[in-house]
């Protein structure tokens, strides 16, 4: 029987970036690595994450910068590029507005706003961020805190989004109907 080594090959980055390159053309790599970014990068990081030239990079991102995907922000230093937050969170809800029809949408908002207010109950507040750790608590007991303070949060995520999705199924439908 073959055994398990959780460890990957050496050359197993190095393949994948390969198969990557050949598989995906500049511009969704671009947009990929740009979309993971959570601090500014530069041109010539951004390519060289997504195996491109500079230039070629740089005019991938000044069309995503056009179209509201990415922000630009020009230092001293030079441009450096990252994802646009509002963009994100706009296309997450997109994504559940055409994934799923407006019932569905106002369900599950309805389930997050119960789950929101068991929370409120719970803790006594109206937000994880308002929710003091217990100064006299181990440290097991701390964490499960926090775990379920980082539930919450998530719960309130997600009703964000969903409230989103259900704006944007409305406007949908009503010029589908007009």
């Amino acid at each position: 029987m073959p055994t398990f080594d959780p460890a990957p090959p050496d050359d197993a980055l190095t393949k994948e970036q390969a198969v990557w390159t050949e598989t995906t053309n500049t511009r969704s790599r671009i947009r990929t690595i740009v979309l993971g970014l959570r601090e500014p990068a530069t041109v010539a990081t951004i390519a060289d994450r997504a195996q491109c030239s500079a230039n070629a990079a740089r005019t991938h991102l000044e069309e995503f910068v056009t179209l509201g995907i990415i922000r630009k922000h020009e230092q001293s230093t030079g441009a450096r590029y990252a994802r646009n937050e509002a963009y994100v969170h706009w296309r997450r809800a997109n994504e559940l507005a055409v994934s799923h029809n407006l019932e569905e949408l106002l369900d599950k908002l309805a389930s997050l706003e119960t789950t929101h207010d068991h929370f409120q109950e719970q803790f006594n507040a109206s937000a994880p961020s308002d929710v003091d750790l217990p100064s006299e608590a181990t440290h097991a007991e701390i964490e499960a805190q926090l775990e379920t303070l980082s539930e919450w949060a998530t719960v309130r995520e997600e009703m964000d989004r969903h409230k989103e999705a259900i704006r944007i199924a409305r406007r949908t439908d009503d010029r589908l109907t007009a």
